[in-house]
């Protein structure tokens, strides 16, 4: 198994906590579009909604953005197969893998933050980001979701060995705010 392919698998094993629930499903109609739900009591945070109608997730990050991380080790690849609506981006940390960072298209906010219940909200750029890590295979994997109206989010998840969850979050935090601000306004 490839070091990126693994980091994928880890990821999933985050995103996928039980049997019950699957990536890959049914549209919503109207899933890219904000809703009026956005004004229910506990509905997540949304300053300025966004819309991810016609978005291509490999165009969410950019070299530029994840440079802190390092360059390019490959060009970003749809990964569709195993997170829909996603892009998987592997950079050339210094390590012979690679870190792998995965950015995506992804579900409503309220139904990661119920899979995740040990994450924990933070808010960026006035929108509820839920993130969530922890050790998987000796690696700290985070995801952070991005409410973007009321039916979608934008997922940003990263894998490390030995990293450390509050320094990957930190890292990751710009990534979520140059995501959000390249998807058009709803």
């Amino acid at each position: 198994m490839t070091g990126s392919r693994a980091v994928l698998l880890a990821v999933l094993v985050l995103l996928l906590p039980g049997c019950s629930y699957s990536i890959n499903g049914t549209a919503v109609p109207g899933a890219g579009e904000p809703s009026s739900a956005s004004d229910a009591p506990g509905a997540p945070r949304v300053a300025r909604p966004r819309t991810v109608v016609g978005v291509e997730p490999c165009g969410l990050l950019t070299e530029d953005d994840l440079r802190s991380i390092g360059p390019f080790k490959k060009e970003p690849a749809r990964k569709d197969d195993l997170i829909q609506e996603s892009c998987q981006y592997v950079l050339d940390d210094g390590s012979f893998a690679g870190r792998t960072v995965v950015a995506a298209l992804y579900q409503k906010y309220q139904d990661v933050r119920s899979r995740q219940p040990k994450g924990h909200e933070v808010v960026v750029e006035g929108h509820s980001a839920w993130a969530f890590c922890e050790v998987s295979g000796g690696s700290m994997a985070c995801t952070a979701t991005l409410a973007v109206n009321a039916n979608r989010s934008v997922l940003v998840a990263m894998t490390q060995p030995g990293g450390d969850a509050g320094q990957m979050l930190s890292v990751m935090q710009p990534l979520l705010k140059a995501a959000l601000n390249r998807l058009p306004a709803a």
